[in-house]
């Protein structure tokens, strides 16, 4: 077991080596520079690990584990930043810098725990198990710190999942992803701190497959591609309601605008089915009232080459056009 851990953990610095390398080469951004220190953290925590399990002596396995705060403290709050950022989270900032406070006092503590038992209240090296480990008396500090991380994480989770509610498609699964990177850390810390592995922190563990799944991400489906940022963005403000299909006209992408519009078609039974209906219009060409709002539908092919990929749908709104753009509340 002990050549195991030490084998993939070696291996787990290679992972983080290469998210670190996949994130930094990533067009810059506010969101790729906070991924890339929260990448950073990550690989952090896993080397430091490394060390303290190779370590044989105790003062070099607790120094270790200290260095292995540089990364534990920042990691989360970096990642509940770069989540704020992606979901257009409106979060004071005061509570971002309060919990980079807090965490670096929580950083403080731990560099100097053999003074005080705040943190710590006793730490002895033990070596009657598989192999030599720190074991622990955990002091008020942190179960503080644990207190303040579960509720970061909760946060994290809430707005993932807001957010993923809402969307469909390539976007969907950068969400799901991004809900995973946080949650399985959290999880994989909560068994070691029930005791079932007394010898063992599963947390590198957890930080080894969120690297894993942030390089995914990035690679497959572009997490931090600013282009398909900024078209989103363009996209879910607009004044129109927007639909896409795949070649086989199964939706894959609607905006706030069009969903509203689908919504009261499908309540209101106007047509069986709205979206079969809007993309199924001759000419690509078609008109619809709903509740005393006349709407236009315009559908086009989205071609590569000579090769149609999808369909896309723009839902406009005449009243809003006869109004001189004054707009209307659907």
């Amino acid at each position: 077991m002990y050549n195991a851990l030490i084998f993939l953990h070696v291996i787990g610095i290679g992972i983080g080596f290469i998210n670190l390398i996949v994130v930094s080469q990533q067009k810059s951004s506010e969101n790729q520079k906070v991924l890339m220190m929260a990448s950073a953290c990550g690989m952090i925590t896993i080397l430091s690990y490394l060390f303290e399990l190779i370590g044989t002596e105790f003062n070099e396995m607790i120094l270790a584990a200290q260095f292995g705060y540089i990364g534990k403290c920042y990691m989360l709050v970096l990642m509940l930043l770069f989540a704020k950022n992606y979901c257009s989270v409106n979060l004071s900032s005061y509570i971002i810098q309060g919990l980079f406070f807090f965490n670096s006092f929580i950083l403080l503590i731990v560099l100097t725990c053999r003074y005080h038992s705040f943190y710590y209240k006793t730490a002895e090296l033990y070596t009657d198990g598989l192999f030599p480990y720190i074991k622990v008396t955990n002091g008020i500090g942190h179960h503080i710190y644990m207190f303040v991380t579960f509720c970061m994480v909760i946060y994290y989770s809430y707005i993932v999942i807001k957010k993923l509610k809402d969307s469909v498609g390539i976007e969907r699964k950068k969400l799901f992803l991004l809900l995973l990177i946080g949650i399985i850390p959290t999880l994989v810390m909560a068994l070691y701190i029930t005791g079932l592995f007394d010898a063992v922190d599963l947390t590198p563990i957890g930080i080894i497959i969120s690297c894993s799944i942030i390089t995914f991400n990035v690679i497959n489906y572009g997490l931090l591609d600013t282009m398909d940022v900024a078209k989103e963005s363009i996209i879910k403000h607009a004044n129109e309601g927007l639909m896409i299909t795949d070649e086989n006209n199964n939706l894959i992408y609607a905006n706030p605008v069009a969903v509203k519009i689908i919504q009261r078609a499908n309540e209101q039974e106007v047509v069986p089915d709205f979206v079969k209906w809007a993309f199924s219009q001759p000419n690509d060409q078609g008109f619809i009232k709903i509740s005393q709002t006349q709407y236009e539908v315009r559908v086009y092919p989205l071609m590569e080459g000579t090769q149609c990929k999808g369909y896309i749908c723009w839902i406009y709104d005449e009243s809003f056009i006869d109004a001189g753009n004054k707009g209307v509340v659907l």
